[in-house]
């Protein structure tokens, strides 16, 4: 149903399991490309978004109680107050900037292949 009432959050959710198929398909049937890793790493950051997402927005419980329907958690009223709102909302700001360092360290370790003379030449190698 959430997914119904919000569409938004369904093309989200099929674009993400699109690029993790894309990366991993395309991977497997083409031995010289490389590159499946940015779909699949991109799919799936968008298919966890969107699906926590589900569970966040529309009032979603994602604790539902077996006992009494209207005791389920929900975020509204599984938070203590305004102020732990107030914190988790600045926390979820540096999500961007948490995909973007892995994004620059994974760039930066794929520049330069390890080859075998960086293997056996080097007396500190592993």
């Amino acid at each position: 149903m959430n997914l119904l009432q919000m569409p938004y959050l369904a093309i989200v959710l099929l674009l993400g399991v699109a690029g993790v198929l894309y990366g991993i398909i395309k991977t497997i049937l083409t031995p010289e490309w490389h590159k499946g890793i940015w779909f699949a790493g991109t799919g799936t950051v968008l298919t966890v978004l969107a699906l926590l997402l589900c569970a966040g927005w529309n009032n979603t419980a994602y604790y539902p109680s077996l006992a009494d329907l209207q005791s389920s958690l929900t975020i509204a009223n599984s938070s203590s107050s305004f102020f732990t709102l107030k914190v988790m909302s600045y926390v979820s700001l540096l999500v961007p900037f948490v995909l973007a360092y892995i994004f620059y360290a994974w760039r930066s370790l794929d520049l330069h292949k390890i080859t075998s003379d960086d293997v056996t030449g080097n007396d500190h190698s592993y």
